[in-house]
């Protein structure tokens, strides 16, 4: 994989580049914004985990991250990314596509493309914490609207938590999406 030439994060279009926060330590982590190309060495262990442990489908449809794809949308800005650190261990993430709505032009969406957190981290308030200071960043983007998903499957296994998180910080259900297997 190529290196790119690390720049700033846009809070907003490209046109409007800032300098990173500093990170936010907490419980014995630290929260902060990554650029893909920055982090991309790490991710893929962590991808393995998160898809091993989440994904539908995981016999017919292998992991094979689009690098190229995410690659791109963060050199355009779109894709926001905040990470959370153990040390220099990376630890979870969150995947923002920061863009208007295509039903929606004149309002800034994200949709949360991707989170995770390493279980062991998954106590006390860091998960939490990761999705206030996502929110604090998104509302500075001038971001109005946040989707985020939950895994149905992980939900009907009995671990509820991350429906009581989204639900504490004030998410409510609005879609359900279902899927069917077609390719043989």
């Amino acid at each position: 994989m190529a290196r790119h030439a690390a720049r700033p994060l846009p809070l907003r279009p490209p046109s409007a580049h800032g300098p990173l926060e500093e990170p936010v330590a907490f419980q014995g982590v630290t929260f902060q914004r990554e650029r893909l190309a920055n982090i991309a060495r790490e991710l893929p262990a962590l991808f393995t985990r998160h898809h091993d442990e989440l994904a539908v489908d995981k016999a017919k449809a292998p992991l094979d991250f689009d690098w190229e794809m995410y690659l791109n949308l963060d050199l355009l800005g779109t894709l926001q990314i905040v990470t959370v650190r153990d040390g220099k261990l990376l630890v979870g993430y969150v995947f923002n596509v920061i863009r208007p709505h295509p039903h929606k032009k004149s309002t800034r969406f994200c949709i949360v493309d991707m989170y995770w957190l390493h279980p062991a981290y998954r106590v006390g308030l860091i998960g939490l914490k990761l999705f206030r200071l996502n929110e604090e960043f998104l509302k500075a983007a001038k971001v109005k609207k946040i989707t985020v998903g939950e895994k149905l499957h992980f939900h009907n296994e009995g671990d509820r938590r991350v429906a009581l998180l989204f639900k504490r910080l004030g998410y409510k259900p609005e879609d359900l999406y279902y899927g069917k297997w077609i390719g043989g």
